[in-house]
């Protein structure tokens, strides 16, 4: 008999590869992340970011090869606090949102804004609300 969390490992496997094949093979493109790097720990807190996407196989291959977009948030555009409340959010605009996927956002991350197409399956759901990450949808 298989325990709760093999079955939920083989549910997140299936998952996977199901979003694999219906991308064609390839990782959604990510959305930009602006980033505010106005001191030493604004840099530190950026490299901890990357490293936490770069466990991600696909996601590491894309930031390597230019696919994962990065630009830095102009000081001049907009008011502080809004820059750094932008720093915490993460966009998602393809695909199906899993619990594995939830689990790689970097720490900071506090809103989950998601497109019109993107799915999310009730295990990531639970996850987000484990991590006080609130779920949002946007409709660009």
């Amino acid at each position: 008999m298989l325990d709760k969390n093999a079955i939920r490992t083989l549910i997140r496997d299936v998952i996977a590869e199901e979003v694999r094949h219906l991308k064609g093979g390839q990782a959604a493109p990510a959305a930009p992340s602006a980033v505010m790097i106005a001191s030493d720990a604004d840099l530190a807190a950026f490299a901890r970011q990357v490293l936490a996407l770069a466990e991600d196989p696909g996601v590491r291959a894309a930031i390597m090869g230019g696919r994962h977009p990065f630009s830095l948030a102009r000081q001049g555009s907009a008011a502080p606090t809004a820059s750094v409340a932008a720093a915490f959010d993460h966009r998602i605009d393809k695909g199906v949102v899993t619990e594995t996927a939830i689990a790689k956002l970097p720490k900071g991350v506090s809103r989950l804004l998601l497109g019109a197409g993107v799915s999310i399956t009730p295990l990531a759901r639970d996850k987000a609300r484990s991590r006080n990450i609130s779920i949002e949808r946007v409709e660009q």
